[in-house]
């Protein structure tokens, strides 16, 4: 009889001894993240009441699982955490460091990510789309600071320098020396012939108006594959961007005035004003043509 008690109240006893017992903490993964990333812990067995003593802070799991439970890094400053786990007044007998880290920043987007050498000069504004940007986040150009402004979010604008043709890198630079994977912005300066028009016509000639972009003021043009060149009556000689009307042409001859980056004007003498097949191509002094663009005149 008094075997029978007291096996009946070690069955009654033993469901408050195993609540008693403190949570085992067998891992936790990863163990060096920054604020809001998700952390694993296993060991168990976990119980509704368990908690993670993170350093001072004594947080809810997100989830919680029998032999496995996970929790949101708090927004904490850089460095290591002691991490225990606690279940009514139990706490875990082993105990880990956590290390908080800032993120490294990452661009996600450039806008654009390319622009014509026709536009440099024209503060055209890029706008650098990421994530994890600190106060005091840095734009490098090439590796050399570049003044930015912030916008809403993690986003950076920047106006774009006068630079060489070809790709740069922009890359984001956080005060505690890390740096982002770098982002390609291309400086396009290859010309393209979007429409030609009708201009000017007179007697002995007419005026196509080509336009496009990437036009050099020392472009030629191939027309049928013949070049036809800028006019210059000798003004030019030092290589300057004045604009020569067609009319101070004396020779009557086809010639091309250079307007501007987007504008040319071809000054064409026809033979005979039967409509034929004509095949214009620019190409600029760096070697760099365009497509062939096909027009029917005289």
């Amino acid at each position: 009889m008094i075997r029978r008690l007291f096996l009946s109240g070690l069955l009654l006893l033993l469901p408050a001894l195993a609540m008693a017992q403190p949570p085992r903490l067998s891992g936790i993964a990863p163990s060096i993240a920054g604020p809001g990333k998700t952390v694993i812990v296993t060991g168990g067995p976990f119980t509704p009441e368990v908690r993670v003593v993170f350093g001072d802070r004594l947080l809810a799991p997100s989830r919680i699982g029998e032999r496995q439970l996970t929790f949101v890094v708090p927004q904490l400053p850089p460095g290591e955490y002691l991490l225990q786990l606690q279940a009514g007044e139990e706490t875990s007998d082993r105990s880990l460091f956590f290390r908080i880290v800032l993120p490294q920043p990452a661009i996600h987007s450039l806008e654009p990510h390319q622009i014509d050498t026709c536009d440099l000069g024209r503060g055209v504004q890029v706008v650098v789309r990421g994530q994890d940007f600190q106060p005091g986040t840095l734009l490098l150009l090439d590796g050399a600071i570049l003044a930015s402004g912030r916008t809403a979010g993690d986003a950076l604008t920047f106006a774009v320098p006068d630079l060489t043709p070809g790709l740069h890198h922009i890359q984001l630079a956080n005060p505690d020396g890390q740096r982002s994977l770098p982002a390609a912005l291309l400086i396009d300066s290859t010309p393209e012939i979007e429409s030609v028009t009708t201009g000017e016509e007179a007697v002995t000639y007419y005026q196509l108006v080509i336009s496009g972009r990437n036009f050099s003021y020392r472009t030629n043009l191939l027309v049928d594959g013949q070049q036809i060149t800028p006019f210059s009556p000798g003004a030019l000689a030092d290589d300057s961007q004045q604009v020569i009307p067609y009319n101070l042409n004396p020779l009557g001859t086809d010639s091309l005035q250079y307007v501007d980056c987007r504008t040319l004007i071809y000054v064409r003498h026809p033979y005979s004003t039967q409509p034929k097949s004509l095949t214009l191509q620019i190409i600029n002094p760096d070697g760099k043509a365009s497509g062939v663009y096909p027009f029917t005149g005289p």
